[in-house]
Formats: C-alpha cells, structure tokens, sequence
C-alpha cells in the first residue's frame, strides 16, 4: 500500500468536507433547499445546507484537494473536482437521511455523519478509476478518528457550534 497515494486520494474529499464551514462565516447564506418541506414535513436538507457551503467546498477541495499532486502527481485537477463535488453530495445524502430520521442539525449521527462524504467519494471515483479495496477500508478506519479531530478543533475555533 502506498500511504502518499492514499491521503492524495482522500485528501480533496476531506478539503471539500471540511471547508464547508467557512461558509458559515458569510452574513448571508442561502439554504440549498430555499427553505422546502419534504413531503414527510420536514426540511429536505435543513439550513446548515447552503449554496455558499456547496460552492466553498467543492472549490476548496479541488484547487486545495489537487495542490499536493504538483509535487506527487497522482489525481489530475478533474479527479480532485469529482472526489470534492461527491464528497459535498454524500454531505447533502447524509443530511437528507438524518432529516427523515428527526434527527435536528448538529445531531450527532455516527457513522453517517463521518463516512458519508468521503465513501460517497471513493464510489463514484471508482466508477471510472481503479481504488485498491485497502484504500477504501483504510478511509473506513480513519476518517471517524480524523473527522472527530477536526470538528473538535474546528468547534475550539468558534466555526463549529458543537464538537463532533
């Protein structure tokens, strides 16, 4: 296994994911589901889904996602745009399944909340390139350790309202 490819390959989903909550900085934001009851009444995705969160993440995670690939070229500028887009949009499908599931946003939803965006990811990369089966086990394994790290700082930072 070689360890630089794989934090290559997981890197512009983490980015993606992760920058996000910038967003959340903005003085105005604008909900990607404008607001919208699904037809079980509640929110499709809830507020914390915002076009500037889509926008912020799939930008920061290809452009941030690929710059370690001018040094070990590895994933092209397309691969790091495809891994960020279905990192936001496994984002999007988690909070879609926590708000069928009453679940209020913030809910802790372990593992939804910390598999979805970077297996998402790793899916739909592997419709069309190759993915060592380790790779993904190793992002399985990971990412929760990882993904509650970073929420706990990004939380101690004040972008965060709560630590996970």
């Amino acid at each position: 296994m070689d360890l630089v490819q794989f934090f290559l390959l997981i890197w512009p989903p983490y980015v993606a994911n992760g920058s996000a909550v910038f967003a959340g900085r903005l003085r105005q934001r604008h909900p990607l589901d404008f607001g919208r009851r699904f037809r079980d009444g509640r929110r499709i995705f809830g507020d914390g889904k915002t076009f500037e969160g889509l926008a912020i993440g799939i930008a920061a995670g290809t452009l941030l996602g690929y710059a370690p690939n001018l040094i070990r070229p590895y994933l092209s500028l397309l691969d790091a745009f495809v891994l960020s887009l279905a990192a936001v949009l496994g984002d999007l499908a988690g909070a879609f399944i926590k708000r069928r599931l009453c679940m209020p946003r913030g809910y802790p939803a372990f593992p939804l909340d910390q598999l979805d965006f970077v297996l998402t990811a790793l899916l739909v990369f592997s419709l069309y390139k190759d993915i060592p089966p380790e790779y993904v086990a190793l992002a399985a394994v990971l990412t929760p350790i990882i993904h509650r790290g970073t929420n706990y700082a990004a939380y101690l930072l004040g972008l965060k309202k709560e630590p996970w």
